[in-house]
């Protein structure tokens, strides 16, 4: 008798050991792939933070700028801006489209608040970010929700080829 009953002890810690195991390791997975996620989100952030100083960079040096927009004070596009004037598609080349579903170009000139000295131009650059973790439980047909973030970055600069004025006049 004291033999089945130190086995059946053995065999229960058996089984307490694998459970631990298992809780153990998908916290740990779990909290793998949250570092993992917040990595890949930031790098996101960055690469449209980084897009729109491009793009706003290569727009306030653009001498043709006012002959771009056509009269117009706002162009938008979405990425790749294929067909649309030249800042737009530079600014659209510097995304990264592998982890941006949808991304979105816009351009005005001159931005809201700006007087008619030293006006300003702003460029916005606005993406749709798909989580990786419900992207797989989507494939694994777990769940339907494809929970995103949209991330939205603008810089605003001087235009540098505007009429020169006097503001104290």
């Amino acid at each position: 008798m004291t033999f089945e009953r130190h086995s059946d002890r053995r065999a229960s810690e058996r089984g307490v050991t694998i459970v631990e195991s298992a809780v153990i390791l998908i916290m740990f997975f779990s909290l793998l792939f949250g570092i993992i996620e917040a990595g890949r989100f930031l790098n996101m952030r960055q690469v449209l933070t980084n897009a729109a100083r491009e793009g706003a960079r290569i727009a306030a040096a653009d001498p043709t700028l006012v002959t771009q927009l056509g009269g117009s004070t706002t162009l938008s596009c979405a990425a790749p801006c294929s067909g649309q004037p030249n800042v737009l598609q530079v600014t659209a080349a510097r995304l990264s489209n592998v982890l941006l579903k949808t991304t979105n170009v816009t351009l005005t000139y001159p931005a809201s608040g700006a007087g008619t000295c030293n006006q300003m131009l702003a460029v916005q650059v606005q993406g749709t970010y798909n989580y990786f973790f419900y992207q797989l439980l989507h494939l694994l047909k777990i769940t339907n929700d494809l929970n995103t973030v949209t991330i939205t970055r603008t810089t605003t600069m001087r235009y540098e080829h505007q009429t020169p004025c006097n503001p104290w006049s």
